[in-house]
């Protein structure tokens, strides 16, 4: 197949090439943070996109971080393979302008298989995670950008943390934990006006691009953790856990970890047994209500909630495996101590193999929201002992974001930072 030659990005990078992407590709659009080109022709769009050493070509389209040498041959989307390992510079976010469930756009898996473990942490964001709101909504929408750029401004991270576009998660996916009817009526706006005060959110087009992503990114992060792509993976954003199988509430519309648990449960059967399941890790100070409800009878799935007593959801709790009421006020040693007693117990009956953490940064004492009374260094204790925890054990580790609502919001966004920090910190240098 042809290729179409590009300027050289600078002195220092030779003759990288733009390969012509299948028909049944077209047509992407980029939002390219970097200056490396998009060409659109007009059936099909060329850009400097290249094969990942050793993976075949699956669907989608990669999104590349630097790899060693700068030259390749042939057509990395055909199935063939390439003679050296090749260099791409990071892209950023390249989007269908196809609806996502057209299909015609990186899957969850494809979206892992890209990002190349390097590093002490893999991180999954999207510039869809933040959507235009009414003027003075008390949601903090701008902490997921804030938060990825406080991350990317960290020098300390530089060489610990890599951070990929997130997928929309599909529809096959959304309906592992879903009602049909729900996922339509999203799909469609056909929401009234109940059920929008209930999610907390006006419905728009971006509102739901923004929830495929923000679940499309978890599901990615389980992908990297189950391939053996990293240890551990984020998403930086998710931890939607108040969303039920047939409804959105406080803020949640699609319930992110149920959905990558069954797919993970789908994917990787061989994984999973009744006496490994998967293990929940829900520290938002908020019980993760949709989370309980979705496996209340599904023992694959162990939820465990440490929440705040007092605090949403205001009426009827649902039950999960293992909830853990806080009475309003508590502070860090109490319960970083009631912590470590729940997860040795957690640990040392279930042996999961799968662990996904919720960490919602909303028990600090600052949250305008929590009732609890955690200090940063309280909240830091408790992430990192979540990540001892499960490298003590090997075992796969996927983290979401979750609440955050300090007013203003500069102490979340630092405590969502230190999430990320401490994990790619602490995976960073156990591979060191």
């Amino acid at each position: 197949m042809a290729m179409r030659s590009l300027a050289a990005i600078s002195s220092s990078i030779v003759s990288l090439r733009a390969v012509h992407l299948p028909t049944k590709l077209r047509p992407f659009a980029g939002q390219v943070r970097s200056s490396v080109q998009l060409v659109r022709t007009r059936e099909n769009v060329s850009a400097e996109i290249l094969a990942v050493r050793n993976i075949r070509w699956t669907g989608g389209i990669k999104i590349l971080r630097p790899f060693q040498t700068l030259s390749t041959s042939g057509n990395p989307f055909d199935g063939t393979t390439t003679r050296q390992p090749i260099r791409c510079l990071s892209v950023g976010s390249l989007e269908p302008t196809k609806s996502p469930e057209s299909g015609t756009f990186l899957t969850t898996k494809g979206a892992a298989l890209a990002a190349k473990q390097i590093v002490g942490l893999v991180g999954f964001y999207s510039d869809h995670y933040v959507v235009p709101l009414p003027e003075g909504h008390r949601f903090p929408m701008d902490k997921y950008r804030a938060t990825r750029i406080l991350l990317e401004e960290d020098a300390a991270m530089r060489d610990i943390l890599a951070t990929y576009p997130a997928p929309f998660a599909s529809r096959e996916e959304l309906s592992l934990a879903h009602d049909e009817s729900y996922l339509e009526s999203l799909s469609t706006g056909n929401l009234d006006a109940k059920q929008q005060r209930a999610l907390g959110f006006p419905w728009s087009p971006e509102l739901w691009r923004r929830s495929q992503a923000s679940c499309g990114g978890t599901v990615a992060a389980m992908h990297a953790v189950m391939l053996g792509v990293a240890r551990a993976a984020a998403n930086i954003a998710g931890g939607t856990h108040h969303a039920f199988a047939g409804h959105g509430e406080g803020f949640c519309v699609y319930n992110d970890i149920a959905v990558a648990a069954l797919v993970a449960l789908n994917d990787y059967p061989a994984s999973c047994n009744l006496q490994s399941p998967i293990l929940v890790i829900d520290l938002d100070v908020h019980q993760g209500n949709g989370t309980a409800k979705i496996f209340e009878n599904d023992d694959r799935v162990i939820t465990f909630s440490m929440h705040g007593e007092k605090n949403y959801p205001w009426r009827t709790k649902m039950k999960s495996n293992y909830d853990v009421d806080l009475p309003d006020d508590t502070g860090d040693e109490e319960y970083l101590t009631i912590l470590n007693e729940q997860l040795a117990m957690l640990f040392d009956r279930h042996k999961p193999f799968l662990i996904f953490f919720q960490a919602g940064v909303d028990a600090l004492k600052e949250d305008s929201f929590g009732r609890l009374s955690l200090t940063r260094q309280g909240l830091l204790r408790r992430n990192n002992i979540i990540y001892s925890a499960c490298q003590t054990r090997n075992l796969p580790l996927v983290i979401t974001m979750g609440g955050g609502y300090s007013r203003p919001n500069d102490a979340s966004i630092e405590a969502h930072a230190d999430v990320y920090r401490s994990a790619a910190l602490r995976y960073g240098a156990a591979r060191s």
